[in-house]
């Protein structure tokens, strides 16, 4: 049977990514709640005669964007989007321990990173406001200082009383599988070859066949955020790409709709 010539969509796409230049895979999202394109181009007239009617068209700049929603975050396409790279190694990262003090000292759920003075020691209030802060000695803590062993934040005496709370803000080292994903200035989103994979039915027959669309270039925009709340939906990513012109061809994507089963 032949393959579909009118069809009808209602699937979302799976899109991947590879580099430009090794070709090999960098993201692969499989959960997308949205994939789009839209095709667009510019046209100008040129008019005359009574009335100015428009006499002649002439289009150009063809553009064609894609807009992907990701239900979740995916770290390498957080990079991408970047201009960066995901590091995976043990690192240094800031914790706080809301803790109640026993015998002018507390004991910190972590060890600090390095020895010496913490980020920030403070009382905190039954209210939940932040009071008084506490300076680094390294030994004998008058009045005001605090000192540091191991885990153990040791005060003054009497500078604070059984059950009254201090929050303590330090760093430890986090383990060998930690992500790190830095935004920096001079680094941008980049490009990359896209592949959307997607699912359509055929009017007739109700038969569903393959389509995808190949991308041989697409420029990330730099634009996106991250929303963070306590309530409603969970954030989404939201991905806008726009197709490249590449070297030597005037292909800015390529559609193709095939029948799986006839694959080789």
């Amino acid at each position: 049977m032949s393959v579909t010539n009118r069809w009808a969509i209602r699937d979302v796409a799976t899109a991947s990514f590879f580099d430009p230049i090794t070709k090999k895979l960098r993201a692969r999202l499989d959960s997308l709640k949205q994939s789009g394109l839209e095709n667009s181009a510019d046209t100008v007239y040129s008019q005359g005669g009574s009335g100015n009617p428009k006499l002649v068209g002439f289009s150009g700049n063809k553009a064609a964007k894609f807009t992907l929603q990701d239900a979740l975050f995916t770290n390498d396409l957080i990079a991408m989007l970047l201009g960066t790279e995901v590091l995976t190694a043990a690192t240094p990262v800031t914790v706080n321990n809301i803790l109640t003090v026993k015998s002018n000292s507390v004991t910190l759920d972590y060890t600090p990173s390095k020895t010496g003075t913490l980020i920030s020691v403070s009382k905190y209030l039954p209210d939940g406001t932040i009071g008084e802060s506490y300076e680094f000695k390294s030994t004998a803590p008058s009045t005001g200082e605090y000192s540091v062993s191991d885990k153990v934040v040791t005060f003054a005496t009497n500078d604070l009383i059984d059950d009254e709370k201090v929050i303590v803000y330090y760093k430890t080292m986090a383990g060998a599988d930690t992500k790190q994903i830095k935004a920096q200035t001079d680094k941008f989103a980049g490009s990359f070859e896209l592949i959307l994979d997607v699912l359509v039915r055929d009017v007739q027959t109700k038969k569903d066949y393959a389509a995808q669309i190949t991308i041989p270039s697409v420029k990330l925009e730099d634009n996106w955020s991250m929303a963070m709340a306590p309530d409603g939906d969970p954030a989404v990513q939201d991905i806008v790409m726009e197709a490249l012109a590449v070297p030597g061809s005037k292909d800015l994507y390529t559609m193709y709709i095939f029948d799986e089963s006839d694959l080789i």
